[in-house]
């Protein structure tokens, strides 16, 4: 097979699979949105293992979320960081315009942006590689820290009305009562009845402890939820989980540092309560 045979392939492959990315974003009903490290794993496997249960499909589409919710008759349901994982774009340059979502339904995915900021952190430098630097210099950059987080809140706070409907859950809610959040997270989906023993054991499926443990042991199949170094936990898709987990990372200065930004920039988001829908 020739070069140019070969580039060929390789360009209608990329067309393919960007076409199909095309027409399953107007395909897609709803959208759970978040910045990187904000929890989503965590929501999705309880998402995924719920249905799974509720509607007896195949468990390896537990983390295929589109397919899923497709097999399963609810609302085409897809996750997105909505360009805040381009690290190439800084803080200014993320996208404003959000009328691609005034058809969807969208759940927005908050955390605490400290926690964010460590999480995504040790994710930048132990998993993608993206970056190079301590810390310190992270949550001052551009294109990684907290001017982005914040921006990326705000943008997504003035947009709310944009959507069909806006549903804001907060991470630190999944920690205090998860069987609630997945309960309700899956209504607004178009699951109506499920039982209070799906809901247990999806809690328990996704438990921090658990899913470390099939990480560790490579349970699951996709690489993104495999660690890359089985002998450093920092480079665990599941590391820590905990909520001010910041405060072993982040010095006096950077803490600082991140409260000056917020107050500069403003952040609503910071006291909104889950579950709450525009």
């Amino acid at each position: 097979m020739n070069k140019h045979m070969c580039q060929a392939r390789r360009v209608a492959a990329h067309l393919s699979r960007r076409l199909t990315r095309y027409v399953r974003r107007f395909a897609t009903d709803a959208y759970i949105i978040s910045h990187p490290k904000s929890g989503r794993t965590w929501l999705r496997v309880m998402i995924g293992k719920a249905l799974c249960l509720r509607y007896r499909l195949p468990q390896t589409l537990l983390l295929d979320t589109y397919r899923l919710s497709k097999r399963a008759g609810i609302l085409r349901t897809d996750f997105s960081h909505d360009y805040a994982d381009n690290t190439w774009r800084s803080y200014a340059q993320l996208p404003t315009d959000k009328r691609r979502y005034a058809s969807k339904k969208v759940i927005f995915l908050a955390r605490n942006i400290k926690d964010v900021i460590a999480s995504y952190y040790f994710h930048s430098t132990k998993r993608s590689k993206k970056f190079s630097g301590d810390i310190s210099t992270f949550v001052r950059s551009d294109h990684y820290g907290v001017k982005k987080v914040v921006r990326f809140y705000n943008i997504w706070h003035a947009n709310r009305d944009v959507p069909r409907e806006f549903i804001f859950v907060r991470y630190e809610n999944l920690h205090e009562n998860p069987q609630r959040v997945l309960r309700r997270t899956l209504r607004s989906l178009g699951v109506n009845e499920i039982e209070d023993a799906i809901i247990d054991e999806a809690v328990a499926f996704a438990d921090f402890d658990h899913m470390q443990r099939m990480e560790k042991s490579l349970a699951f199949e996709n690489s993104k939820l495999q660690p890359t170094d089985i002998h450093d936990p920092n480079s665990f898709k599941v590391r820590e989980g905990k909520v001010g987990g910041h405060a072993h990372c982040l010095s006096l200065d950077d803490i600082q540092y991140i409260d000056d930004v917020i107050r500069e920039f403003g952040c609503p988001f910071d006291t909104w309560n889950e579950v709450e829908r525009r």
